[in-house]
């Protein structure tokens, strides 16, 4: 059994934030946990030049992109067996809004990729832990709208998503960067990173901790 990590691309303005997935794998051999990373098979919203920070008309594919940081054993999402994992993390990044949800166009109408929405339930009915990587928890809230069977808890910093997140019946708690949201009647556990921090040991002490309290619920 593995924990999957799903990726969205390799960059934090159009995929997943590389700083994000190395800290989470990281905490994961730390914690002697073994992980597939996972992406879906499909070209990204856009493409950013990371560089002088404006988007290009470039296409890339999702899980071609993702390989740069998959560490050689990333595969196709929607070809995933929900029954070979025992958890699901999300790292940050733009993708999040752009990727992995239709947020960046539609706002608080915004849904969720199908296939991402799929695995999200399919563990959360199987009791197994879910992760949230700073803006990815909204992904979870809005893919368990419809099946969560009591109130979600997830971290937010400043607020932010607040209202958003109660209309999808999940309670927002400011949360520091180095600390997580653990709601353990749903088993989610968040925490901000990026959202509330620019300091790499804060937000490695908060995907620790995410991954140490997954470890243990």
């Amino acid at each position: 059994m593995k924990t999957g990590i799903l990726l969205c691309g390799c960059g934090i303005g159009d995929g997943s934030a590389v700083e994000e997935v190395m800290l989470t794998y990281l905490a994961l051999d730390r914690f002697r946990v073994e992980y597939i990373p996972l992406a879906i098979n499909e070209n990204q919203h856009d493409v950013a030049d990371h560089l002088i920070e404006t988007i290009t008309a470039e296409k890339r594919n999702m899980l071609t992109e993702s390989a740069r940081i998959g560490r050689g054993k990333i595969a196709d999402l929607g070809q995933v067996d929900c029954n070979k994992l025992n958890g699901l993390i999300i790292p940050g990044g733009m993708g999040i809004y752009k990727n992995l949800s239709t947020y960046l166009a539609e706002k608080d109408k915004f849904t969720v990729h199908p296939a991402v929405e799929n695995v999200i339930n399919k563990l959360y009915e199987q009791r197994k832990p879910l992760g949230g990587i700073c803006a990815s928890s909204i992904l979870i809230a809005r893919s368990l709208y419809n099946s969560c069977h009591a109130e979600m808890k997830v971290c937010t910093c400043n607020d932010a998503y607040k209202e958003l997140l109660a209309g999808l019946r999940a309670k927002a708690i400011n949360c520091p960067a180095g600390d997580v949201v653990v709601d353990e009647e749903n088993k989610i556990v968040t925490t901000p990173a990026f959202m509330v921090s620019q300091n790499m040991n804060e937000i490695a002490a908060g995907i620790d901790k995410l991954v140490e309290t997954m470890v243990n619920l």
